[in-house]
């Protein structure tokens, strides 16, 4: 078992990042090593480093059992004593970090990708953030928005408010009937009328889930083990990267007087900058355009010389971006710096640029 002792101004973020090459495996880790808060760690404290583990087989079966071996719960199939682990039991229901990585998947599937018309440049930026955030078949069962599920962790919401979840649903029915069927139809789960592109409710068995006791049902292993199964199909995973890239239309296309009238892409369209300002919506939304106008400001810059400028200009706002996010607001971004040194690390490699205009999007096509 590889193990790491803690050293002053280590996180779990940063410890990951450098032993395991992700800084999202800092969930990994946790989970390990019983860390409930990750921000309370000390030094000399020994931590247990996970194994990587190969991808299980991916696909929902109607055979399905669920064990619970106390903190972990896993599922088997009928006539098949092997045991597959689903998740570990935490709160009020259940963790699961999940084996399949946006990275992995994309590399596999560029024609799958193309028939979704999703554009290299948008992949570029995505996979320059995926690493910060969760696995393809993460499941989390055990906060109060009941469902958590996929890369970004869409929610089916708290109490009554709608969740995200049923926006990605809505898009698997749309792009993939058949997936949509067998992950849900024909468990008498469906979308809302009036779910968006963004937000929504879920059916079940043609009453609307817009209550706590109504979304209780989702938070079951069997569930779990349902959409756990979903983000081990190729389809539901498709579909995972396009809504996940579909985010940009909700920060980076429109102008906004907080920005004077400009887009975010009107004054920075590099890849890399792309790369960042996905990061920062996903986890820290409210904090995106107020901090990219201190940045504009900090740099002397007005946003017309930014707009009209070259490279050299939209570097310059970045840096100052970059020191700005990790402190802005209330509760800054977490773990801001070894987020922004993963998207650094796709740069350095050449996998995205770094030049203004380089992040070319589908959206119009789509």
């Amino acid at each position: 078992m590889k193990t790491y002792t803690i050293k002053s101004g280590d996180s779990l973020g940063s410890i990951a990042f450098k032993q395991l090459g992700a800084t999202a495996k800092w969930r990994e880790i946790a989970e390990l090593n019983n860390i409930v808060n990750p921000s309370k760690i000390e030094v000399g404290q020994v931590l247990q480093l996970p194994i990587e583990s190969e991808p299980e087989a991916s696909t929902e079966r109607a055979d399905v059992i669920i064990i619970e071996e106390d903190p972990r719960v896993y599922y088997q199939y009928q006539n098949n004593p092997a045991k597959n682990f689903l998740g570990k039991k935490f709160r009020k229901g259940i963790y699961r970090r999940g084996v399949h990585t946006t990275e992995k998947f994309i590399e596999e599937n560029p024609a799958l990708l193309a028939g979704l018309k999703i554009s290299k440049s948008e992949v570029n930026a995505l996979l320059a953030t995926s690493e910060n955030e969760g696995n393809l078949d993460a499941v989390n069962t055990w906060d109060n928005s009941f469902m958590s599920f996929g890369m970004f962790q869409w929610t089916l919401g708290a109490g009554t408010a709608q969740g995200e979840l049923p926006a990605l649903i809505k898009l698997v029915k749309e792009k993939y009937p058949d997936a949509f069927e067998q992950f849900c139809g024909q468990f008498d789960v469906d979308v809302s009328a009036d779910t968006n592109d963004t937000y929504g409710y879920l059916i079940y068995k043609n009453k609307k889930v817009n209550s706590d006791a109504d979304k209780q049902f989702f938070r079951s292993n069997i569930v779990a083990y349902r959409f756990a199964a979903a983000g081990m199909d190729n389809r539901v995973c498709a579909v995972e990267v396009l809504h996940a890239i579909n985010r940009f239309n909700l920060f980076y296309f429109n102008r906004i007087d907080k920005l004077g009238g400009n887009a975010l892409f009107d004054l920075l369209s590099s890849e890399y900058a792309a790369a960042l300002f996905l990061d920062n919506h996903v986890n820290r939304p409210a904090y995106l355009w107020p901090s990219v106008a201190k940045a504009v400001s900090n740099a002397g810059l007005s946003y017309d010389q930014l707009k009209n400028g070259g490279d050299r200009e939209e570097m310059k706002v970045i840096n100052q971006y970059l020191n700005i996010r990790e402190t802005y607001g209330s509760s800054p971004m977490t773990d801001a710096k070894n987020r922004a040194a993963v998207t650094k690390r796709y740069l350095d490699a050449g996998k995205i640029s770094a030049s203004k205009g380089s992040f070319k999007s589908n959206r119009t096509l789509r």
